[in-house]
């Protein structure tokens, strides 16, 4: 009678902590630098008034603590120019609150600070608990927390940042960026309008602020004739710094599409008629 050779004891393999589970790809942070709208290459930083008054405005937010608003019209540099001014500062304390979806909840925000934060503990399962959770950490580094495009926030949401800041200690410092329906929704609570420090209204540039700030926007413009320059200004861009660079962009395919060295009207009526 034969016996069955023994068989080798081989150790059990140990489950993946996640087996069963799809893998989750760690939490990318926001690309918090200024990208030039439509791409345009060989455009410059230009220190425009716009641009000074919000870094005045983010630098003392930030150096008080505080809360505070910029608002204004589209296309006007207020995003652009914010995170411009952030780039200064270190980026692990920017907690930038930005949303592919429209009107998020608090439940979105509380979310994001959490990934933002890159907390490493279990996320609450309540409102009670996260907030807690906030109110505990948040005052561990100076953090500033950035809402762009904060004329989609709801009322909750301006009320949820209230709350938390008044319950922090230290307080984070918090940017409300954004439309003037932001600044309406906050003027509306006494409770948010009197806790606001900086209220920055930011207003499309004047004739003289455009003649100084678009020559040196782009090589494009460029000793062009500044009757030339008023006249885009009048017909069509009004002073918004988005609007010149639709219009740059048109005027170098113009240039392209003509043969042409140098803007003149004739590349200026057929950049203007495709906008």
């Amino acid at each position: 009678m034969t016996t069955a050779p023994k068989r080798k004891h081989m150790p059990k393999r140990r489950a993946a902590p996640d087996a069963g589970q799809p893998a989750t790809a760690p939490r990318r942070r926001p690309d918090l630098r200024p990208q030039f709208f439509l791409g345009l290459e060989d455009s410059t930083l230009v220190a425009t008034d716009t641009l000074l008054q919000i870094k005045d405005t983010v630098i003392d937010t930030v150096e008080s603590k505080a809360m505070s608003v910029i608002y204004g019209d589209a296309g006007l540099g207020k995003s652009f120019s914010t995170r411009a001014t952030i780039q200064e500062m270190n980026p692990d304390l920017i907690l930038p609150l930005d949303f592919a979806r429209s009107r998020p909840g608090p439940k979105d925000l509380r979310e994001e600070l959490f990934h933002q934060m890159n907390l490493s503990c279990k996320m609450p399962g309540t409102p009670t608990a996260f907030d807690k959770l906030l109110r505990e950490t948040l005052p561990r580094r100076p953090y500033v927390i950035v809402c762009d495009e904060a004329q989609q926030y709801r009322r909750e949401n301006f009320e949820f940042l209230r709350k938390l800041w008044d319950n922090c200690d230290p307080k984070p410092a918090i940017m409300f960026v954004g439309g003037r329906e932001a600044y309406e929704t906050l003027q509306s609570d006494p409770a948010l309008a009197s806790r606001i420090y900086i209220r920055l209204e930011i207003l499309a540039m004047t004739e003289d602020e455009v003649l100084k700030a678009v020559p040196d926007s782009h090589p494009v413009w460029r000793d062009v004739d500044e009757a030339l320059l008023k006249r885009i200004d009048t017909q069509y861009t009004l002073g918004s710094f988005r609007e010149w660079v639709k219009v740059t962009k048109h005027v170098l395919k113009g240039m392209e599409h003509f043969g042409a060295e140098k803007v003149d009207d004739r590349i200026v009526d057929w950049a203007l008629a495709r906008c």
